[in-house]
């Protein structure tokens, strides 16, 4: 018997629902008895920091039932009473207010009392260390930052949630860094991933130019705060950066002056590299999540050379009339000219590169407090997942294709400091429907009989705040609906 196209759509529903009920049956009559400690899967373990920081400590648990008791407890290497703190969130602030280390441990409990467990022990007789170094001059006009460089792309599944990892640590004024989001939408962001960092695979965060690297998306913050700290304290050339930026609002001009200082006892070489970006990035991750400092290009990009003691300054002036000068950052950074090697794909280092490590970094906005651009994003439908009627039904495991099977409709979620005043709805940019209120959501109201084969289409997004500033998402699908 020749089964027809709908004859056929419907037989996959029905077997769809069939897995999906027995599944539903199955864990209905499972026994839930929580008999199982809790476990820690995740924690920060040694680290340091100069005597001044907030170090955190992050940890993650898990627990078959859930963690009702979380305790972080730690002490000066002077002291023998333990002070406790709640971990309970997963992240605890210290403050390294003398110059002792720290010894700290963590022990976790549920709610059955299959606990505690601890993390290097329960009871203090091991513990991890924080190790505080003193500021080693008094030197004010001296601050070392770090640089960090995150590889990303529009349709990379992981890359938004460690770029969203970097976001809040550098929101968080704990660390002393600023980093760039290299998205492959952009060929200079392409060229300096592939050619000068032999990229492996995406995400990839490089810090300090490839002192450290981390590559893929199954890391947890803790790594990338380390990372971070790690390069802080590295031994670098003592060279100091200042960069400033200005928008001359009658020529649509950025003026940027960057005045670099070699406090070192040397001659200094090195590279000079000054990132334009945009704070809230015109590109974002598979489901509309923001990129931060997304780069669009070089404003100086040369070598320089600094007699000891000296300063130098460059400046540059870049017609933006194209661009939103108040999501605008500059952020400059000094590259020493000594090569090392690098690999990205650790730990196997089978991918060399030429490093050249960043020394220091500064950075500006061109507009502070400037009015961003909103964010916006599919929430329906549902990245990867088989969609019927307008519902998700099924993630597929073995590709990433979104697919809508009958009538269905689009939930956008749009966010703005603003306000927003309007969200339009586009499929293969014709421009279908516009909503002025949450829920920001269109649906299909004609429905074509299932005589065409399956097609591809895009899906888009573009939200208006009260400003008239715009933010985009978009997703490819595969329809039987139009």
């Amino acid at each position: 018997m020749k089964l027809n196209l709908k004859t056929t759509v419907a037989l996959l529903i029905i077997v769809v629902l069939i897995i999906s009920s027995a599944y539903v049956i199955f864990f209905f009559y499972e026994k839930n008895v929580d008999n199982k400690p809790p476990t820690i899967d995740t924690i920060t373990e040694n680290l340091s920091g100069k005597k001044g920081d907030i170090i955190t400590i992050y940890v993650t648990f898990s627990d078959d039932n859930n963690v009702t008791n979380a305790t972080l407890y730690y002490r000066t290497a002077n002291t023998i009473e333990w002070i406790s703190k709640s971990i309970l969130s997963g992240s605890v602030d210290i403050s390294l207010n003398s110059k002792q280390n720290i010894y700290y441990y963590i022990t976790v409990d549920d709610a059955a009392g299959n606990g505690p467990i601890g993390d290097p022990s329960v009871d203090g007789s091991t513990y991890y260390t924080i190790t505080v170094f003193e500021n080693g001059d008094n030197d004010d006009e001296y601050v070392r930052n770090v640089f960090v460089e995150e590889g990303s792309f529009t349709n990379c599944r992981y890359c938004p949630i460690v770029a969203e990892m970097l976001y809040e640590l550098y929101s968080s004024g704990n660390y002393n860094f600023y980093y760039v989001t290299l998205i492959k939408a952009n060929e200079k962001a392409t060229n300096r991933l592939d050619n000068e960092y032999n990229l492996t695979g995406l995400p990839t965060v490089f810090i300090d130019g490839g002192y450290k690297v981390i590559m893929g998306g199954l890391h947890e913050k803790p790594e990338y705060a380390q990372a971070i700290r790690d390069a802080e304290l590295r031994n670098v050339s003592k060279i100091k950066i200042e960069v400033t930026a200005e928008y001359d609002n009658n020529t649509d001009e950025l003026i940027s002056d960057v005045l670099v200082k070699n406090m070192d006892d040397e001659t200094y070489d090195g590279l000079l590299r000054v990132y334009l970006t945009e704070k809230i990035s015109r590109w974002s991750g598979p489901e509309g999540d923001p990129y931060h400092f997304g780069f669009l290009d070089y404003l100086i990009n040369e070598e320089i050379s600094i007699d000891t003691g000296e300063n130098a300054s460059y400046g540059v002036t870049k017609d933006i009339s194209d661009l939103d000068p108040e999501n605008l950052m500059v952020i400059a950074v000094i590259f020493n000219s000594e090569k090392k090697q690098g690999y990205s794909d650790p730990p196997n280092n089978k991918k060399p590169f030429n490093a050249y490590y960043a020394d220091n970094v500064d950075g500006t906005e061109l507009v502070e407090g400037g009015n961003l651009p909103p964010t916006v994003g599919f929430s329906l439908p549902e990245i990867g997942k088989l969609h019927i009627l307008g519902k998700p039904t099924f993630k597929f495991i073995f590709h990433k294709n979104t697919i809508l099977i009958g009538k269905t409709k689009l939930v956008a979620n749009a966010e703005d400091d603003e306000g927003i005043e309007k969200v339009e709805f586009f499929i293969n940019d014709k421009l279908v429907s516009e909503d002025t209120e949450e829920p920001y959501e269109y649906s299909f109201r004609k429905v074509k009989s299932f005589k065409h084969f399956v097609r591809k289409y895009t899906l888009s997004v573009i939200a208006y705040d009260n400003e008239g500033k715009t933010g985009t998402g978009s997703i490819e699908v595969i329809a039987l609906i139009l």
